[in-house]
């Protein structure tokens, strides 16, 4: 038995991970040859990876997708005269981690099944809204063919036939979901290792991919040896409460042999921190714990409002005998106030107090002499390991009612310096996961903060996109996926500031201190992707006494939230079906005011929502995307040959039925164009 393998790898940061060597290493065990594909055309980190266990590397542009890197490999890279010389051919690309087993013992598992070709797993036939019924097929991500099948005419004419698709979409519908049926059809059989699909039914809208939602119960119970990337990413609360995925994590770190640190070092570099937060619950409440003195602990608090001094002495009066506080002060007034307290005191201005440590929303009015005075404060915190900042809050009446303001105030410190107990507990918790760099208190949601909501970065993304490509932070920042959590008070690990404190040196040298006064002004926005950048995640902390309160809170929100939407647009039965009732009739509106509705978009999304609308004058998609001439019956227009008719036309209106990625990069098109009577759905 002679077996060859592909194995495919794309990165966009041009990155081989060590989960990838691991698998590589796998796999040398029960191949014969081993080639990489490279969709990534220069790799910059990790190349030694591929190295160390490949026989060959090809090294090409992402063209076709996975499907078009195998045929790449198959058709003329390798070539048929050395592909037909092996017995089995495997197939497997970089989407999973793993395997939790010896891949030896999965080959010879499957070894035993007299089947022509086989798989990890396979998707239920099933029907998904705009599209088509699909047939039950095995997932790409991991193929092997035998000798029957490799060495027909009908394996080697499939790929020499294949094009190279040009979108995604097209790759997994004619690709992925096709291949299955279609051999099987020319009379190959096939089977899958793992039963993943074991209580679907013939339900054909209830057939969800199982490798997405229950990877721990796959891991465990089902035999299934891998987690897929996809899963930590996917959002699927409507249908269940993403309990699974920690859970899975969790056991593979506990009972296999996997180090998890594989999967925590490619998840932090390549998913969004927002996304890692909701698919993983980084939500610590925290239940206090004996305290002792700590020596590597740094409570430092901004001060500038003197009506907080009484509320703040509180809480410090419960941190002083464990742990060292230092306190900037915006005026002598208040250096006085606290040194009176028996705290350590510096008097700065206010904006140098705001400004040296991030404060969000204050503007900045300093030059060379604050960054020397935040050089002077880095050296300050050098001996720490772990800092917590804290912000006071006026307590006064003066911007809004004071009750909102302690409320806001009990929001930071009940969570972050709750007592010497609680800091404790924090504390034993990043020493418990390494890999935890920053933990920031929950989000308020009442008052006027209710209404901050869902502003994602707010006008602000183009900044703090801006200071993350100086600092060259390696983490996925995206104007669609919202920051993780902007917060000016925080616990983190000093390490995760060594880059700005380079930084900021090195400006000090090259008289760039204007420019960078916005990586100050911006640090609440940047420090997940700064913890990110150090190979570390983020979370939200709480007391138990705060998540119990704020638990009640939400619940009142969204029964009050539920309860509206059912009385305006009726009834719906999970989160999904409301957002498409509000959708449904924010298009009936947008439609009623504007005679001609222009659909951007031709995928499913445009056809859902097509649907909903009397006459589509026509569909739009980008210059130089593939523009067939009609979809559904309508004609389809570059957006160039239309815009300047929509710019000037009060009856003209536009749809757009993309994901959030398109939107924001069509949005930006339009308005180019000063087309601003848009809806995005």
């Amino acid at each position: 038995m002679k077996r060859l393998c592909i194995y495919l790898t794309y990165d966009k940061q041009k990155i081989i991970d060590k989960y990838i060597g691991h698998i590589l290493k796998e796999l040398k065990t029960c191949t014969d040859y081993l080639a990489v594909v490279s969709n990534t055309p220069t790799i910059a980190k990790g190349k030694e990876l591929l190295e160390t266990y490949a026989d060959t590397i090809f090294y090409r542009e992402n063209i076709g997708f996975d499907a078009g890197g195998y045929k790449d490999a198959l058709c003329h890279r390798i070539g048929w005269d050395k592909v037909l010389a092996f017995d089995e051919l495997v197939l497997v690309n970089d989407s999973m981690f793993g395997p939790f087993r010896p891949m030896k013992s999965i080959f010879e598992e499957m070894d035993k099944k007299p089947v022509d070709f086989w798989g990890l797993a396979k998707h239920a036939k099933f029907r998904k809204e705009g599209f088509d019924y699909f047939p039950e097929h095995i997932q790409s991500f991991f193929f092997v063919f035998r000798s029957r099948m490799l060495h027909s005419s009908h394996f080697r004419n499939y790929w020499e036939e294949m094009p190279y698709y040009t979108s995604y979409n097209e790759a997994v519908r004619k690709y992925e979901m096709q291949f299955t049926s279609w051999f099987s059809g020319l009379g190959y059989t096939y089977d899958v290792l793992a039963d993943i699909q074991a209580n679907d039914s013939e339900n054909l809208e209830n057939n969800y991919a199982q490798f997405r939602k229950i990877p721990y119960e796959l891991i465990k119970k089902r035999n299934f040896p891998f987690l897929k990337k996809q899963q930590i990413a996917d959002e699927s609360l409507d249908t269940q409460t993403q309990e699974n995925l920690r859970l899975a994590i969790d056991y593979i770190d506990r009972e296999t042999d996997y180090d998890a640190d594989l999967i925590w070092e490619n998840i932090i570099r390549t998913l969004n921190m927002a996304d890692l937060q909701r698919s993983l619950h980084l939500q610590y409440i925290i239940a206090p714990e004996e305290s002792r003195r700590r020596e590597d602990t740094l409570i430092l608090v901004a001060a500038s409002h003197e009506s907080a001094v009484a509320y703040v002495v509180e809480y410090l009066r419960e941190l002083e005998r464990n742990f060292d506080i230092k306190i900037a002060a915006c005026n002598s007034i208040l250096k006085d106030a606290y040194q009176r307290q028996g705290f350590m005191c510096e008097e700065l201005k206010q904006e140098e107090a705001k400004q040296d440590i991030g404060q969000r929303g204050v503007e900045s009015s300093a030059g060379k002499n604050k960054l020397r005075r935040l050089d002077k404060w880095f050296e300050s915190i050098e001996k720490y390991e772990y800092i917590c900042v804290l912000y006071d809050t006026d307590m006064t009446s003066e911007a809004r009612p004071s009750c909102t303001n302690k409320s806001y105030f009990y929001n930071i410190w009940e969570n972050l310096a709750k007592s010497s107990d609680h800091v404790s507990a924090i504390l034993r918790r990043f020493e418990q996961e390494p890999r935890l760099g920053a933990l920031m208190p929950p989000g308020p949601n009442f008052a006027e903060y209710f209404g901050e909501l869902g502003k994602g970065w707010n006008g602000r993304f183009g900044a703090v996109q801006s200071i993350a490509d100086r600092l060259r932070l390696q983490c996925r920042i995206s104007e669609e996926l919202p920051p993780f959590r902007v917060s000016g008070s925080l616990w983190i690990r000093k390490r995760i500031l060594n880059k700005v404190r380079d930084h900021l040196k090195m400006c000090m040298c090259t008289d760039q201190e204007k420019m960078e006064e916005n990586v100050l002004r911006e640090l609440p926005y940047l420090w997940s992707f700064l913890a990110q950048d150090a190979g570390c995640y983020s979370g939200i902390v709480e007391s138990t006494d705060y998540a119990a309160m704020n638990g009640v809170n939400l619940q009142y929100y969204l029964n009050g939230i539920a309860e509206q939407v059912r009385k305006q647009y009726g009834e719906f039965t999970d989160f999904v079906e409301m957002k498409k009732k509000i959708s449904h009739a924010a298009l009936r509106e947008f439609s009623g005011k504007y005679p001609r509705i222009f659909i951007y978009g031709t995928g499913f999304l445009a056809r859902r929502y097509g649907e909903l609308i009397a006459d589509v004058e026509a569909y739009i998609v980008s210059d130089g995307q593939v523009k067939p001439e009609e979809w559904d019956g309508v004609q389809v227009r570059y957006l160039s040959e239309i815009a300047g008719e929509i710019a000037v036309s009060k009856d003209c209106g536009v749809v757009l039925c993309l994901n959030k990625k398109n939107q924001a990069q069509v949005r930006k098109l339009l308005e180019g164009y000063n087309i601003t009577n848009y809806l995005c759905i």
